[in-house]
């Protein structure tokens, strides 16, 4: 049985824990509500861009998009991007994303990583050495610059023919408690949806022609698209975050709570089995 001393230790060392756990969850707690407040911004752009592209999907034939970008069948490697933190104390944040990608990669497929800790997963994994680029430190907010410049990355693989898709890994943000890791396809796009566009009544005239048109649209809605949906992985990350020091406080709670009336036992024990002693001698002379 664990002396009062090593028990008062241990009542300690719980509760100062108690008080970082504690202090984390407030700090993301408040950058959860600052993040949603901030993509509401976010997606309301990336709503209005998407109308506007779909808009100009649906004024050009599938036969001409994909003369300007061929759908490179012939070719077996995806490109797929894992969005992934610099930071841990997150719960299952990294590794679901991660779980995911492992499920939908292939031993022909290229890996841009973002996040430190998606890079150490990877380090000792089998898709290592799939990995051609990755970016750390990130931060709170995923940086637009960050996102152009993986959409002009991966528009330069598809150009040369090395891959036949872009895809994102990430995690949505469903609620302050739910977040699910998923897998989206940014591109090529789905004209299967264009029939559903609803069209202006006008008739978009591209200037100075059609490709000169995409090859600048294009690259710019895959890079808000990956700022949005890399934006909406980082709510979930701190969302996650916040979850995970909630659980650890209340977890500490119990914990100091039972320590405590181990405790209390323990000295009851102690001054009940001392007056016994005192009783025992006194009963002696």
């Amino acid at each position: 049985m664990p002396n009062l001393n090593s028990l008062k230790n241990r009542i300690n060392v719980v509760s100062n824990t108690q008080k970082i756990t504690n202090a984390m969850e407030l700090v993301s707690t408040s950058k959860l509500r600052k993040m949603r407040n901030d993509y509401t911004n976010i997606i309301s752009y990336q709503e209005s861009l998407q109308e506007t592209f779909d808009q100009l999907i649906a004024n050009i034939d599938e036969n001409d998009f994909y003369a300007i970008f061929p759908k490179n069948s012939d070719v077996k490697s995806k490109l797929f991007i894992l969005v992934t933190s610099d930071l841990g104390l997150c719960g299952s944040y990294n590794h679901n994303a991660f779980q995911l990608l492992r499920e939908r990669a292939s031993e022909y497929d290229q890996i841009i990583v973002l996040g430190t800790k998606g890079i150490s997963l990877l380090s000792s994994s089998s898709l290592k050495s799939q990995v051609i680029k990755h970016y750390s430190n990130i931060g709170d907010k995923m940086p637009y610059k960050l996102a152009s410049e993986i959409a002009k990355l991966a528009m330069e693989l598809y150009k040369n023919k090395e891959i036949n898709s872009i895809n994102l890994v990430y995690t949505k943000f469903i609620n302050n408690i739910n977040q699910d890791a998923l897998c989206q396809q940014i591109f090529p796009f789905d004209f299967t949806k264009k029939d559903n566009v609803k069209t202006s009544s006008s008739v978009i005239e591209f200037e100075p022609n059609a490709e000169t048109v995409l090859s600048s649209s294009v690259p710019l809605f895959l890079a808000s698209t990956i700022y949005c949906l890399s934006s909406n992985s980082k709510i979930s990350e701190t969302a996650s975050r916040r979850n995970a020091m909630e659980n650890a406080t209340n977890n500490a709670t119990e914990l100091i709570s039972d320590l405590k009336l181990e405790y209390n036992r323990e000295r009851q024990s102690k001054i009940t089995q001392e007056l016994t002693e005192i009783v025992a001698g006194a009963d002696a002379t």
